[in-house]
């Protein structure tokens, strides 16, 4: 895991190749804005909610005859993005469906994830392709914490 950071005259945040998750928003007067992932409470900091936001039931779902494990709030949060560039103001992340991911997810995607600071303020852009033949079914969402 790596984090990657970015700063600006208002703010810096830091971001995990873990999750690709934001895990940093600081002020300038050194004011921390987001949750600290303190782990006797919840060890997270704003995970990314991908192919699916709640739960299944039976955490497992059925696609094509097949059925495939699925924990609450999808694999996105707890798998290996890469790195895919970083610029003056945008830090950018890939999930790409392989070999791990399809024993949970059967569909081919491509997952990008990038972090913007604008002044004061972190835009999170998501964009989500199929990269296979099949149409490419998902939910996504954020849960970060403050």
């Amino acid at each position: 895991m790596a984090v990657y950071q970015l700063t600006n005259d208002a703010l810096t945040i830091a971001v995990k190749t873990a999750g690709a998750e934001l895990c940093k928003v600081t002020g300038k007067d050194g004011t921390e804005y987001l949750w600290n992932a303190d782990p006797a409470y919840w060890a997270r900091f704003s995970p990314v909610l991908f192919p699916n936001v709640g739960n299944f039931n039976g955490k497992e779902f059925t696609y094509e005859g097949k059925t495939y494990p699925m924990g609450q709030h999808g694999f996105a949060r707890d798998t290996e993005f890469d790195f895919v560039s970083q610029t003056e103001d945008t830090l950018t992340f890939v999930l790409n469906a392989n070999d791990e991911t399809k024993k949970k997810f059967p569909l081919d995607f491509a997952l990008t994830i990038s972090y913007t600071l604008k002044a004061n303020q972190v835009i999170v852009g998501w964009n989500v392709k199929a990269t296979g033949k099949k149409p490419l079914s998902f939910s996504i969402g954020a849960h970060p914490a403050f």
